[in-house]
């Protein structure tokens, strides 16, 4: 027999009713994941304790029909807060008690302490259940036997090493669960992790990105209350960008603010009855950037896969290509305009036209990416299910997304003050690929420079003829 043997009748439902508890529409989708690791990159105010709070309390409770079997076995069910410092892990704990308090639970005396100095646990059923909060601040703490469950409060103010070596190790014996609930600090390894709750590959995790706003309770008014307008007020853009929006974003100057994985990375799905499209950034000791493309009737375009490789000869690369399916039925080939010869080559060994209309100013290139990030119809809330961008990228183009994320401008130390350099020529080999099928394949941008003349099209075939079709 084991613990998860064990059957229990105590409902979270049930337990958040006798506590008092009613999450906001920015906590429920915490509790209801079955998921063994929960990580949620959340903005300010949006209720994080508060869910690790009443979810221990439910632990709590369920652990009294585990409580015989565990002494038999010698064992006890343990669960870890760990902060930065001792006051970020009391938070949870706080709530945990409180709740405590007001069920009338039975607290082992002695072993139950919360007091000013630090000192946090709470020993239920003759100490087969407690929970301890602890501050990372001191490593030497966090050895142990195996945790049924941590909560990281602050999880993304923790060093990496916390979680690898003292914390991760802890949850082996158990199976046990982690939930990570944090305002973002830049892509770091809090970062990575919660990327794995985005992506499929990893079952057993689950991860969200909840803006300050999600909490209800607090800002009725959603992303357009007062208190949000006036808390952003006070920050530069990359600031609220990270504290309310819970973004993840390392750099001021970011070129492409839009693009969020959640929104535009996704399992995109090859369409046969669409024609395939690649572009290219050539490079040789930097990335040579091949893309494959399709757009579908409404002008939503969707990157199916990349090919990158160094210091390889065209020729060499043309036959990786045309060994790539998706790569060798491309119709059109938008290559860099700087280098024809070698676009020859490739439109040669892949039978496909090439579109040497590729060129122009970057910044145009640029918006026309930034275009179609922007979620549409604008007149929509933001939460609309039918309010969509038109640029998606397949899970499998981590290279493109990578740089989608990194692409920034040079550093301005004024945040307020809009940037008017071009990008920084780094993390921009596959934005350059995808700019150059834009340009080539909607034609320059409509001004006075450019009215009265017709827009390129990809193939022979007119937008206003495959609209029809």
């Amino acid at each position: 027999m084991n613990a998860a043997a064990v059957e229990t009748s105590i409902s979270m439902r049930s337990v958040f009713d006798l506590c008092g508890y009613t999450p906001h529409m920015g906590q429920r989708p915490v509790h209801r994941s079955e998921a063994r690791h929960r990580w949620g990159a959340m903005g300010r105010r949006m209720g994080k304790s508060v869910i690790g709070g009443h979810e221990t309390t439910v632990e709590a409770l369920r652990a009294e029909d585990l409580a015989e079997w565990l002494r038999e076995q010698g064992k006890r069910s343990e669960i870890w807060i760990v902060g930065p410092e001792y006051t970020d892990s009391e938070k949870e704990f706080r709530v945990l008690w409180n709740d405590a308090k007001r069920l009338e639970l039975p607290l082992d005396k002695p072993g139950s302490y919360y007091t000013e100095h630090g000192d946090m646990i709470l020993s239920l059923w003759d100490g087969a259940f407690k929970v301890i909060g602890k501050s990372a601040k001191y490593p030497s703490t966090l050895v142990g036997e195996g945790l049924m469950g941590v909560i990281l409060s602050e999880g993304a103010k923790l060093k990496e090493s916390v979680w690898i070596k003292y914390l991760r190790p802890t949850l082996a014996d158990w199976r046990g669960w982690s939930l990570a609930l944090s305002t973002p600090e830049g892509k770091n390894w809090f970062y990575r992790n919660w990327q794995k709750g985005q992506d499929p590959a990893f079952p057993d995790w689950e991860s969200w990105r909840m803006p300050s706003w999600w909490n209800t309770i607090v800002f009725p008014g959603g992303k357009d209350d007062p208190e949000i307008i006036d808390m952003c007020a006070d920050m530069s853009e990359m600031k609220a960008l990270q504290e309310i929006h819970a973004s993840f974003t390392d750099y001021v100057g970011l070129v492409f603010k839009d693009f969020d994985e959640e929104i535009h990375v996704a399992d995109v799905k090859y369409r046969e009855d669409l024609p395939i499209y690649i572009c290219c950034d050539f490079g040789w000791t930097n990335p040579f950037v091949c893309l494959a493309i399709q757009i579908d009737v409404w002008d939503n375009v969707y990157v199916l896969g990349e090919y990158r490789v160094m210091e390889r000869d065209i020729n060499d690369i043309a036959s990786d290509l045309d060994n790539i399916p998706m790569m060798r039925n491309a119709i059109t080939l938008f290559p860099d305009p700087a280098d024809p010869s070698s676009a020859q080559v490739l439109g040669k060994k892949l039978k496909c036209r090439v579109n040497g209309d590729t060129g122009g100013e970057k910044k145009f290139r640029l918006e026309y990416i930034r275009k179609h990030l922007k979620l549409q119809p604008e007149h929509l809330d933001d939460s609309h299910p039918e309010k969509l961008p038109k640029l998606f990228i397949d899970r499998g183009c981590g290279e493109l997304i990578r740089e989608m994320l990194d692409y920034r401008y040079p550093e301005n130390k004024n945040e307020e003050k809009p940037n008017k350099e071009e990008p920084m020529d780094i993390d921009d080999h596959g934005p350059e690929a995808m700019g150059r099928f834009f340009r080539g394949y909607f034609g320059p941008p409509v001004g006075p420079e450019t009215r009265g003349r017709a827009r390129v099209a990809g193939s022979s075939v007119s937008r206003r003829s495959r609209r029809a079709a």
